[in-house]
């Protein structure tokens, strides 16, 4: 009697072991699962902050690229208004002192001071330029004039 109450002992506690390795199988993917829904919902929130993180750093790019062009046309503004100036006395010079001075330009400066003196004024200026450096800055003037009217 005593062995076959060990038997049975053995036989409930070996069904019983069985029985909980089956649960926990069950159990198991469930668990896997909540696991899995928990590491997608973090890496959703992870790829929206990062989101959220670079459309800051472009609107803070966009309004620097923004503030560039506006500092940009202040200054090309400004050189505009300068060379204005700078023309305006050099319409009030004689032309050949006018000429000996823009023959000691470089050749942008020069051709952007001829571009905004009066075209009568400019060419008596031109006149007294050296034959080479008039060559220059009469194509440079040509070439420019070209482009503008395009």
């Amino acid at each position: 009697m005593l062995k076959r109450a060990i038997v049975l002992s053995i036989f409930i506690f070996i069904i019983g072991i069985a029985a909980g390795t089956i649960i926990g199988q069950q159990s198991t993917p469930e668990k896997s699962t909540s696991i899995e829904e928990d590491r997608m919902k973090i890496l959703q929130q992870d790829l929206t902050k990062k989101t959220e993180e670079l459309k800051k750093l472009k609107e803070e790019i966009e309004a620097k690229i923004k503030q560039q062009e506006e500092l940009k046309a202040q200054l090309e503004k400004a050189q505009s208004e300068n060379y204005q100036r700078l023309a305006k006395i050099y319409e009030q010079m004689p032309p050949e002192e006018a000429a000996t001075r823009l023959e000691k330009l470089d050749d942008d400066t020069a051709t952007t001071l001829l571009l905004a003196i009066k075209p009568r004024q400019a060419a008596k200026i031109l006149a007294n330029v050296n034959p080479e450096k008039a060559a220059v800055l009469s194509k440079r003037l040509v070439s420019i004039k070209e482009k503008t009217s395009k």
